[in-house]
């Protein structure tokens, strides 16, 4: 594999041990025992509700794997940085499964890291993000190899994700990406959506934002016990009078001037430059920036507005 088109991803598994009477915990990282403790907060910040039993079925999209996006700080082993984090919940293959002390069967939690910076440089959205790490085991025990893992460095075709949005329907998704600007949201779908369909339609409504908001995004293919502002952009029936309701297919009405603003503004540049030609021309835009009322990451730019004016 080529050094210049690979990510050096850091990992952690977190799940019980078999006929284990505890807690979900990371069971083994990458950065070694002494990263532990770390990547147990950075896990659990990924995490947004506790895995409904095995036996139970439920909604597509709603019953495991849920997967999450988020961003973190690099932590004492790594030095400085951001770290953008893809977790999967799942259970393992049958084969694989571990059975707690009570006969649940226990899922496991694959959480990868990978530098904002690269992911930036490559142009990675959250569909090209999945794709990589999806197929990607981990061990569940330190006797196995512990290294960080490489993933490959492909962006996102653009045409692709352009499709999509003209799929969901350009302006609902410029109008919902506006609205993240405002407040995080809480996404329904008119209909079952299973996970890789809920990734591609919050990718579509990161895709006309900015590149550099991607920095600090948090998302969720579905998310039980979403708080009032994480994950930002999720599927959730949970509530709180902060987060905006947005069905699919219906637009919501941003009401701040640079919502607005930003509204306005993709609807020209789309006109001028087309679903693509617009979508380049934000993931330019890799300057790390803030959603509002986000005070936990400084040094980032707070407004849409002006940040394309420049």
């Amino acid at each position: 594999m080529d050094s210049s088109l690979t990510l050096r991803a850091r990992w952690a598994v977190l799940s019980k041990p078999q006929a284990d009477s505890s807690d979900y915990r990371v069971l083994v990282c990458s950065d070694g025992p002494s990263a532990v403790a770390w990547f147990e907060r950075v896990v659990r910040d990924t995490l947004f509700g506790t895995p409904p039993p095995w036996s139970v079925a439920g909604r597509p999209g709603e019953t495991l794997p849920w997967i999450s996006f988020g961003v973190c700080g690099a932590g004492a082993t790594a030095g400085r940085g951001r770290w953008v984090t893809v977790s999967v919940t799942d259970w393992n293959s049958l084969a694989e499964a571990t059975w707690d002390s009570s006969g649940r069967r226990s899922a496991t939690t694959r959480c990868f890291l990978v530098p904002y910076e690269d992911v930036a440089r490559h142009g990675m959205g959250l569909v090209s993000l999945w794709n990589e790490v999806r197929p990607v085991p981990l061990p569940m025990d330190a006797k196995q190899d512990t290294a960080p893992v490489l993933l490959a460095a492909r962006n996102d075709h653009v045409e692709r994700t352009a499709q999509v949005v003209e799929d969901l329907g350009f302006h609902w998704v410029a109008a919902t990406a506006a609205a993240a600007l405002e407040a995080p949201l809480a996404l329904a779908a008119p209909g079952d959506r299973f996970a890789l369909s809920r990734i591609s339609t919050i990718d579509a409504v990161a895709s006309l934002l900015p590149f550099g908001y991607r920095a600090a995004l948090t998302a969720s293919t579905w998310a039980p016990d979403a708080t009032a502002a994480t994950p930002w952009i999720c599927y959730t029936r949970a509530s709180s009078p902060r987060r905006l309701p947005v069905e699919e297919g219906v637009p919501p009405e941003p009401a701040s001037d640079p919502a607005r603003a930003h509204l306005a503004r993709l609807r020209l540049m789309r006109d001028e430059l087309g679903t693509a030609g617009l979508l380049r021309a934000l993931a330019e835009r890799t300057a790390p920036a803030s959603f509002p009322g986000d005070g936990t990451r400084r040094g980032t730019r707070p407004s849409a507005d002006a940040y394309l004016e420049d």
